[in-house]
């Protein structure tokens, strides 16, 4: 099996100067756009974290205010009876 790594120097010498320059400036943009990629990826990956942890804390948030609304309800009918 050929290597392509080992053969790409030789292959770009084999084009045309200005066929070459648009393959180099092509893998240049495919490189910059990887790395985009993978802190994007990175980004959204830690943005999903943090949402779980945030929802996990709204849920006990919620509990609570459940919690405090009964009991003022309890409180609040215990008044209208006196």
């Amino acid at each position: 099996m050929v290597d392509i790594i080992s053969l790409k120097p030789e292959l770009l010498q084999l084009l045309p100067p200005e066929t070459s320059a648009g393959i180099v400036t092509l893998i240049t943009i495919l490189k910059a756009l990887g790395l985009i990629f993978i802190i994007y990826f990175s980004f959204q990956i830690t943005n999903i974290i943090l949402n779980i942890k945030r929802n996990k804390r709204i849920k006990i948030m919620e509990r609570k205010i459940n919690s405090i609304e009964s009991k003022l309800d309890k409180l609040l009918k215990n008044k209208e009876k006196k």
